[in-house]
């Protein structure tokens, strides 16, 4: 829904016509995801579960017959009746999309990224065969395919949380898929109030992905103004999956070691590369930049996802408030980017390529903001401290081996570090980028470490690291470590 030829485009001749639908598409979508990141259980209950059914089979029903409506009588719809019908289309796409997030939380974590690029990677195989098909039979597919997702979700074999024991009381009946849901998600079902607090989330997470939607709105936009063709609906479906394969290596190889702030700081160089030939360029170029923005969007789409799910775990927070709140604002910034090429397209007074410029402005800018911005509350996520033992507890009374013993006070004081590097962060008023520079600072990493982690410069590691002995007013990292230590004995009470 996305790029073109949703609802089949029905031979709309007007660029603008094409933009106001996919802004009616992402408002529905948008309000959509904002009223779920709302949810006061912190998870989707049965009642809610089967009205979001209910909208997913009504995308079906509106594609199918606005779709045959005009390939019977040729007519285009009023304009205000396509602004409704594709709102109500991007809610049912989000109940959808949400449904499945919740079928996505009863995977490990290691699958969760490869069970999204695998949909993504379905998907673009669907959207071609619609796209091929001649009418009436691409309008049968494009209302049948989400019914075919439905119907996959709800036959999905899930396991009773509690299987009883085969020498215990006599096994249970067997729970209906609504019910192993409900049970297993409300094992992680945390309350609105709650998950706000925990998760801790800064005004620099909204608006970061706002600037994202902006860039990819834009880009995306301007695709409309191009021929349909067969290469193009290829072109479009091998970058989507071609962005979703590059999610999952991603995600493997660099999952827990890695952070989202960089993972967002290596979407610029794509996007740069994309967007500058779009300024003076046309045709063939023209369209391989835009099709690299739909690649980049896919990548950032599914590994945020993969963070949100990892971070709300480990924060101990709703996944609907994480994933609800960044496609909210992602949803806000495609519809910003298509309103800009809207009022381009009605007024005239810009044109596509300016548009581009104006796309690159925000990238720098964004670069700029992921560098600066306050979004550590979502990037950097403590390791969980355990308590350590009572005094006078040996492992064998607390059941421990030697060795699960030492891990155990292993991660305590991992744990009890990251406390004292944190109170020192605000007791001198670091920066975000200064503590995050500190904490390998703290570790004894050298500059081309810490360059290469926070993807800066050497320069700007050393003038970071000036700030920090500054503030703290020390002059080598042997003081810094002595004040680290310091920290730690005081919060014994040593």
């Amino acid at each position: 829904m996305l790029m073109r030829n949703s609802f089949l485009d029905v031979d709309i001749e007007n660029l603008w016509y094409h933009l106001v639908l996919r802004i009616a598409f992402f408002i529905g979508f948008g309000a959509c995801s904002f009223g779920l990141s709302r949810t006061p259980e912190g998870a989707i209950g049965t009642g809610q579960r089967r009205i979001m059914t209910v909208f997913a089979i009504l995308f079906s029903v509106i594609a199918a017959g606005s779709s045959a409506s005009y390939f019977v009588t040729q007519t285009a719809h009023p304009l205000a009746f396509d602004f409704i019908v594709w709102g109500l289309s991007g809610a049912g796409l989000c109940c959808l999309f949400f449904l499945w997030i919740e079928t996505v939380t009863a995977v490990s974590q290691s699958s969760i990224v490869k069970c999204l690029a695998l949909s993504v990677v379905c998907g673009c195989g669907f959207y071609l065969v619609i796209t091929m098909l001649p009418s009436p039979f691409n309008i049968a597919m494009l209302a049948i395919c989400p019914l075919i997702s439905l119907g996959i979700l709800k036959t999905l074999p899930r396991e009773p949380e509690d299987p009883p024991a085969a020498d215990s009381a006599p096994a249970r009946p067997a729970l209906s898929a609504d019910q192993t849901v409900e049970s297993a998600t409300n094992l992680e079902a945390i309350p609105l109030t709650e998950s706000k607090k925990n998760a801790r989330l800064s005004w620099a997470f909204g608006a970061i992905y706002v600037v994202y939607g902006i860039v990819f709105g834009l880009g995306s936009g301007s695709v409309t103004q191009i021929a349909g063709d067969a290469t193009l609906f290829v072109g479009i479906a091998a970058l989507a999956a071609l962005g979703a394969l590059a999610a999952f290596a991603f995600m493997r190889r660099f999952s827990g070691r890695i952070e989202q702030s960089n993972m967002l700081r290596m979407v610029f160089p794509f996007l740069v590369i994309a967007l500058v030939p779009m300024s003076f360029m046309s045709d063939v170029v023209y369209t391989l930049c835009n099709l690299l923005l739909l690649g980049a969007y896919v990548f950032v789409l599914l590994t945020s996802i993969a963070f949100e799910f990892q971070t709300a775990r480990n924060r101990k927070a709703s996944y609907l408030f994480f994933i609800g709140t960044s496609q909210t604002a992602l949803s806000g910034g495609l519809v910003i980017g298509y309103g800009l090429g809207f009022a381009a397209s009605a007024t005239g007074a810009i044109n596509l390529s300016m548009l581009s410029g104006i796309a690159l402005g925000l990238v720098v800018l964004l670069a700029a903001f992921v560098t600066f911005a306050p979004i550590e509350p979502l990037i950097h996520d403590p390791a969980p401290v355990e308590p350590a033992p009572a005094n006078g507890a040996s492992a064998a009374k607390t059941g421990e081996s030697a060795a699960e013993a030492a891990e155990r006070q292993a991660e305590h004081e991992k744990g009890h570090w990251r406390a004292c590097c944190a109170a020192l962060a605000e007791r001198y008023a670091l920066s975000p980028r200064e503590t995050e520079v500190f904490y390998y600072l703290a570790k004894g990493r050298g500059i081309e470490h810490i360059q290469n982690k926070l993807y800066i410069s050497s320069h700007t590691v050393k003038t970071h690291t000036y700030n920090i002995y500054r503030k703290m007013n020390v002059g080598s990292r042997e003081e810094l470590l002595d004040i680290i230590e310091e920290e730690k004995r005081a919060q014994r009470g040593e």
